[in-house]
């Protein structure tokens, strides 16, 4: 796993930061902030040169390696001036990262791209430029030069409390498409609970963790019938996150944790049954929500449960035509253990309305 691991802010001028290379952007109309305008006079004019002769024409996220005499220059396009929004900007922070990662700049320096100094345009930029770095080469098995990371962004002007927040906000998704990644065999329903209370040491949160005996006793039968036939010793997490007063209704989180579905004995088709792995997304996106928070520190009450098992076709599984109990005692007759993820939300929802009453 890698992406971006420093980003700076600054109100020093593009030209005085030492970087492998700048940025810039160019709106459709030919148009630059005061940033981009004095680059292109250090370029002597090359840009909007190059703009009126058509080479570039300010299109979204359009591409363009200019060279000064201390480095190279990527010029990006912003699209229409009068339809720059959050997302514009989240794009073009994408680009950038991709297209360093691509030319091999470990350290970029750019501008608040469009020249809007507010927090939400820092914070998707900043978004943009950690979720566009991201990479996922842990199992590779390359040389270390041949895999390049972008290491640093520097971001000249804007809000430095939108970049932060940013960045934060985007290593929770990142912290998210790891979990996600990784293969069945590493991320197990026992690492979805070890991260959990790794989170919730930093974020002060309580984290209970139930195993198969626990959760049965407690009822939840529906949970317990989709992990009979793993030998992978499934988990009901509990995170609960109080940031403000208790009498204050939390917001509740209920992630899907299937580390891997083969449909149990309703079994899938084997092809493209490997990403059966990502059955466990929705667990994923809980926990980097919860690794946010414990950043943030959020003035609000979330509570998060994720229920999580494989799904085999082990000698004890459940089977077409049995009945479970669900953690508030309804019935439910299982016609296709495919369909599996219902019923282990259905006991992580029972659980949380009954105790949250969110």
């Amino acid at each position: 796993m890698a992406h971006l691991s420093t980003l700076k802010h600054t109100r020093d001028s593009l030209d005085s930061i030492k970087a492998d290379a700048i940025s810039i952007g160019i709106f459709k109309d030919g148009s630059m902030s005061f940033r981009g305008k004095a680059v292109d006079n250090i370029l002597n004019g090359q840009i909007s040169s190059a703009f009126k002769r058509g080479d570039i024409k300010g299109k979204h996220s359009e591409t363009t390696i200019f060279y000064a005499e201390n480095g190279p220059v990527i010029v990006i396009g912003l699209g229409k001036a009068d339809n720059f929004e959050t997302e514009c900007i989240r794009k073009v922070g994408g680009t950038l990262a991709k297209k360093a990662i691509t030319k091999k700049y470990a350290h970029v320096a750019c501008e608040n791209f469009g020249g809007n100094g507010s927090a939400p345009f820092g914070q998707a930029l900043a978004e943009g430029l950690v979720l566009g770095s991201y990479q996922f080469n842990d199992y590779m098995t390359k040389k270390k030069e041949e895999l390049f990371e972008l290491n640093k962004v520097t971001v000249s002007g804007g809000s430095r409390v939108g970049i932060d927040r940013g960045s934060i906000i985007a290593n929770g998704v990142c912290f998210a498409r790891n979990l996600g990644n990784h293969p069945g065999n590493v991320t197990t329903p026992t690492r979805l609970a070890n991260e959990a209370k790794k989170i919730g040491r930093r974020g002060k949160m309580k984290v209970s963790v139930f195993d198969r005996k626990k959760f049965t006793e407690m009822g939840m039968g529906a949970l317990a019938g989709v992990a009979a036939g793993t030998d992978e010793p499934p988990k009901f997490i509990l995170m609960e996150y109080w940031g403000t007063k208790k009498s204050v209704k939390p917001k509740v989180l209920v992630g899907k944790g299937l580390t891997f579905d083969s449909g149990g004995i309703s079994i899938k088709p084997s092809a493209k049954m490997d990403e059966m792995k990502f059955d466990m997304c929705g667990s994923a996106v809980v926990l980097g929500c919860m690794h946010t928070i414990a950043t943030l520190k959020p003035k609000i009450n979330v509570v998060a449960a994720v229920s999580s098992t494989e799904n085999l076709s082990g000698a004890k599984a459940y089977k077409p035509g049995d009945i479970v109990t669900a953690y508030n005692g309804k019935t439910i007759e299982v016609l296709n253990t495919d369909a599996e993820g219902r019923l282990i939300l259905a006991d992580a929802l029972s659980y949380v309305s009954k105790h949250y009453d969110p």
